[in-house]
């Protein structure tokens, strides 16, 4: 992006362009007559600026043009160049305008040495003038917002890394030599003869066969009228639990007589 130019150093930049063509077209007069003769036919060498401007150095200290003023070949340059530290010294500027004219055999006017030390005077004024406008705009600029920095995260130590200690590798292992165990085969034998008992016919078990009881001779009754009467009650109940008891009473002796008979 460029820069902008503001007004005020845009008319300094053109009165230094101004003073610094006048001095370079004084100088290439210079540098074109300022040669010695050359016979007819050869071609004309070649001069770079550095001569001429060696050659105007060596004028200036010779006829003692700018008293008091280091004047060599590089300031010279600098001059050419709009050095603004150079073109606003008129003693500096008036003595290479003179060598100029002495080399190329033209003796510079007083008006023209007028006219080039005003130029730079002005060039001075102007060169004040905008770096007093610059600090008039700086100081009506509102001031840059302050941005608020972050304070540095604390710096956590790191403790060394632990020295790696050297391990040494493992000794071969020789293989273990086979070893020969005794091992013991059953010898094979004969089956064990198992008694399987023999079952026995059970006991005969001499049960006793109820006897039917004596007929007892009784005398003839005559037959009583039948008399219908309702039966007693609990008559029914008290027959069949005198049924049941006798017949548990013929399972009890059943058990106590097989009992018997296997003991």
């Amino acid at each position: 992006m460029a820069e902008t130019i503001t007004p005020w150093w845009q008319a300094v930049d053109e009165a230094v362009a101004s003073l610094v063509g006048a001095l370079a077209a004084a100088a290439a007069r210079a540098g074109n007559r300022g040669g010695r003769k050359r016979p007819r036919g050869r071609a004309r060498p070649k001069r770079g600026s550095n001569s001429t401007r060696r050659h105007l150095a060596d004028v200036i200290r010779s006829h003692r043009l700018a008293p008091g003023v280091a004047a060599d070949r590089d300031t010279i340059a600098a001059l050419f160049t709009g050095h603004r530290g150079l073109v606003t010294d008129p003693v500096l500027v008036v003595a290479v305008a003179r060598a100029c004219g002495i080399v190329a055999g033209r003796k510079l006017t007083a008006k023209e040495a007028a006219r080039l030390r005003a130029a730079s005077i002005r060039i001075a004024k102007l060169i004040a003038r905008a770096e007093a406008a610059d600090r008039a705009a700086m100081r009506a600029a509102p001031p840059e917002p302050v941005v608020p920095v972050a304070p540095p995260e604390p710096v956590v130590p790191v403790a060394p890394p632990e020295p790696v200690v050297p391990v040494a590798p493992p000794e071969p292992v020789a293989a273990p030599e086979p070893v020969e165990v005794p091992v013991d085969v059953p010898s094979p034998r004969e089956p064990d003869v198992v008694a399987v008992p023999v079952p026995r016919e059970p006991d005969v078990v001499a049960v006793p066969v109820p006897r039917e009881p004596d007929v007892v001779p009784v005398p003839a009754v005559p037959p009583a009228v039948p008399v219908d009467r309702p039966a007693a009650p609990g008559e029914p109940g008290r027959r069949w639990l005198l049924v049941a008891a006798a017949l548990l009473l013929l399972v009890v002796v059943a058990v106590l007589v097989a009992l018997f008979a296997a003991g």
